[in-house]
């Protein structure tokens, strides 16, 4: 599930729709004056995008005969998706 709010209506819900996003991994859009400006998500959710990011940039690079064996940390480190 998905909703879209202008920022002002976004800061007035503020914390209903964290933990919407937390707990129900709802995706919100937040807008300003009409365009998409912030997305919240669940902090998981975030997580398995970017570890998929990570093994299909991995993969293209395997494909193209570039990659080499590298640990998951490793490969997280070096696209910059280090979690803090």
């Amino acid at each position: 599930m998905s909703e879209t709010l202008p920022i002002t209506e976004a800061r007035a819900k503020f914390g209903s729709l964290v933990r919407r996003a937390s707990n129900a991994r709802e995706r919100i859009t937040i807008t300003d004056h009409g365009q998409p400006a912030a997305v919240l998500i669940n902090p998981q959710e975030l997580a398995d995008l970017e570890d998929a990011l990570a093994l299909a940039q991995y993969r293209a690079r395997q494909s193209a005969g570039t990659a080499t064996a590298v640990s998951q940390a490793d490969v997280r480190a070096r696209l910059g998706l280090e979690r803090g």
